[in-house]
């Protein structure tokens, strides 16, 4: 009652004029007239819809449609729409509840030819009392097949963008690697991977940790998991340099092959925490094939650089000089 009381009071006091100046009794005027105004606006609106709700009108809507009946060890073959476009007409305030409540039209899965006009009337028209005019499509097709499972690996669609100095240790993980899709026999037989959604990242400086989604099936295909835990061991790096002697592979029985110079200076990118550790080894080899010299006419040939352990996450960048000459020994 005190609350009733209080309220009743404000009320009294915003409406009385009692003790109000010229000035605050005129606006309190203008105010009263666009509060009545407004009241007069939202009544007439009120009628008019309550009144216009009670003709007929035509409309078209989307009704989901869903497959029912479908045995465990069945998978349907052919695409199926999710919704018909369904023109009905009838009372306004029967289509209203029509359009915000659609229901959904269950397809038999044991009927190969679902003449969709006649599910749709039976379904909505004799309960609502609305006259079904058209649907799209007309008929709707029920293929099945032996349903079928069977696992892929999956394929990231990732986009990483570093900052600079900063690279990816090893490769990236999945967690899942693979999925498991499941529909008809047909349908898999197509499929022998799984995607990723487009991903990006951007400026990225530490390690990534990140659940993606995998492309989402179409039609009657099943995928488990939805998604996968993507993993990225991101490191900064810095610049080290090593001095390489050049050798030779495949060398006939006999031959010999100098070099000058005799080694070259190969610069390559390492993590910062693998730098002490890395400067008392050699992480690449440089080595000429001979079939390469007796192929060669110029007397200068590029060694080939190659990693020779995966102990440490070393990158090439360059090495000097680019080519070397070459001198074939003869025997005595």
């Amino acid at each position: 009652m005190d609350i009733i009381s209080k309220i009743s009071k404000q009320l009294k006091s915003l409406l009385s004029f009692e003790g109000k100046s010229g000035d605050e009794q005129g606006g309190l005027l203008k105010g009263h007239k666009v509060i009545a105004f407004l009241l007069a606006v939202v009544f007439s609106l009120s009628m008019w819809f309550i009144v216009n709700m009670g003709r007929d009108y035509s409309v078209t809507i989307d009704i989901p449609l869903r497959v029912v009946n479908m045995p465990s060890d069945i998978a349907l073959s052919n695409e199926i729409p999710e919704k018909a476009s369904v023109s009905l007409s009838g009372e306004g305030w029967k289509l209203i509840n029509l359009y915000t409540n659609p229901p959904t039209i269950q397809l038999n899965a044991e009927t190969q030819q679902i003449n969709l006009f006649e599910q749709v009337r039976q379904q909505v028209g004799a309960l609502s009392e609305l006259n079904v005019l058209q649907v799209e499509p007309i008929v709707v097709s029920i293929e099945t097949e032996q349903r079928v499972s069977k696992r892929v690996p999956i394929v990231t669609n990732v986009d990483i963008e570093l900052k600079e100095q900063y690279g990816i240790i090893g490769s990236p993980r999945l967690e899942p690697d693979s999925v498991t899709v499941t529909g008809a026999a047909s349908r898999m037989a197509e499929i022998d991977s799984w995607d990723t959604r487009e991903t990006e990242f951007r400026d990225i400086s530490s390690n990534l940790e990140v659940s993606i989604d995998l492309v989402q099936p179409e039609g009657a295909v099943q995928i488990d998991p939805a998604s996968t835990l993507f993993r990225v061991e991101v490191a900064e790096f810095t610049e080290a340099e090593v001095r390489i002697p050049i050798r030779t592979r495949n060398l006939p029985s006999g031959k010999a092959v100098t070099y000058n110079p005799s080694s070259i200076t190969v610069r390559y990118d390492v993590p910062i925490e693998q730098f002490s550790a890395v400067q008392d080894t050699r992480p690449f080899v440089a080595y000429v094939d001979y079939s390469r010299i007796e192929d060669d006419t110029t007397g200068l040939i590029t060694p080939e650089i190659e990693r020779v352990s995966d102990e440490f996450d070393v990158r090439l960048r360059s090495f000097q000089p680019t080519r070397v000459s070459y001198f074939n020994i003869l025997p005595p």
